[in-house]
């Protein structure tokens, strides 16, 4: 999907695939993996979680109760809205990167909005580098992936393992359905999707729900079957 269809999306208000709950995996399943994985932080430090493609995704405010929080998204209009429906006033400052992290000849064009624990990288993901972010316990991707084409899914994928550091672990939540029922986005992705995406890291299936009455976001889809599936995903040896 080129950045001029999302684009259009929130100049429209068109956000079907804007989520208005949080997702219950968080609390059934995160939840006690951050309790398990606390005591190896150092005392008294927070631990981090990167939320890419994040809209103004309302899952950020449960995990800010428990991490500092950094997002990135393309819309400008949804880091504004993301802020400004909680009654925050946030003025952003812009921030200009080249891939190595230097302020010269910019590689990427950013806007960083941030309250207390939340800060929101306005941009390109694609061109966002990890070392100009923290290294990450957590990585939580809810609807990212399942919203770009096969075409894309591979460049992501990549790309989003650049974040993974060697005690991260990445939180992601795929959507299977048949894809010859239902034109993009989303788009299904199965498993063995997944394991080739994430090919050299550990791939675990935690959970699926089944979403029996179809309904994805604020959609309901015309498909034989809908299913949310929860990934676990870190380094081999972790």
């Amino acid at each position: 999907m080129k950045a001029s269809f999302w684009h259009a999306c929130w100049e429209r208000n068109s956000l079907g695939f804007h989520q208005k709950s949080i997702h219950p995996f968080l609390s059934q399943y995160l939840l006690p993996l951050i309790t398990s994985k606390a005591h190896l932080n150092k005392p008294n430090k927070p631990q981090t979680v990167f939320v890419p493609l994040c809209g103004k995704s309302d899952d950020m405010v449960w995990l800010a109760e428990h991490f500092d929080v950094v997002g990135a998204e393309l819309s400008d209009i949804a880091c504004q809205d993301f802020f400004t429906d909680k009654n925050i006033s946030v003025i952003p400052k812009s921030v200009v990167t080249s891939a190595s992290g230097e302020s010269l000849k910019s590689k990427g064009e950013f806007k960083q909005y941030s309250h207390q624990n939340i800060t929101l990288w306005q941009g390109d993901f694609f061109q966002l580098t990890s070392n100009q972010l923290p290294v990450f316990d957590w990585i939580y991707d809810r609807a990212a992936i399942i919203a770009l084409p096969k075409s894309m899914q591979q460049n992501y994928a990549t790309h989003l393992s650049s974040f993974i550091g060697e005690h991260s672990q990445l939180f992601l939540i795929s959507l299977e359905f048949p894809q010859e029922e239902l034109e993009g986005p989303p788009f299904a992705i199965f498993e063995q999707d997944i394991e080739r995406l994430f090919s050299g890291f550990k791939v675990q299936c935690l959970a699926d729900r089944e979403l029996k009455d179809k309904t994805f976001a604020q959609r309901k889809f015309n498909v034989s079957y809908l299913k949310e599936k929860l990934y676990l995903i870190t380094h081999n040896d972790t």
